[in-house]
């Protein structure tokens, strides 16, 4: 029997790790450096534009470590929902509610604002039923 060949790469694995790669070097580089509040200002029309809600307000805030984040608020219960910040060339997404929003990490602006929709809009029914308040 003659072992079967593996299909041959395509690239897109090794040129996304490559472009991920090349982006945390960048920011970690003291000369380039990922600045943290213009890749949030940079989100926050995004978030405006793909998730636009009577439910949530995105609202730039600072924490007391001195760190620039985006407070996702629940207007009806006016309950922080989670945060997102933006470090070392990723953006990040933690809830606040770890029993119905998953935490996650994207290097990608517009591949984390999908991930987040995708997340809000499948756990926020959840919240809302039993947040009546």
């Amino acid at each position: 029997m003659s072992a079967k060949k593996q299909p041959a790469p395509t690239g897109d694995f090794d040129a996304q790790v490559d472009s991920a790669r090349k982006r945390l070097e960048a920011a970690l580089s003291e000369e380039t450096g990922f600045d943290d509040l213009a890749a949030l200002q940079a989100l926050a029309p995004i978030l405006a534009e793909k998730i636009s809600s009577r439910r949530l307000a995105f609202t730039l805030g600072d924490d007391d470590d001195d760190e620039t984040q985006i407070i996702v608020l629940h207007v009806p219960t006016d309950e922080e929902l989670g945060f997102i910040f933006a470090e070392d060339g990723e953006y990040v997404f933690e809830s606040n509610l770890e029993a119905y929003f998953d935490d996650f990490v994207d290097d990608d602006p517009e591949r984390f604002v999908e991930r987040l929709y995708e997340t809000l809009r499948a756990d926020l029914p959840k919240y809302e039923v039993e947040n009546k308040g």
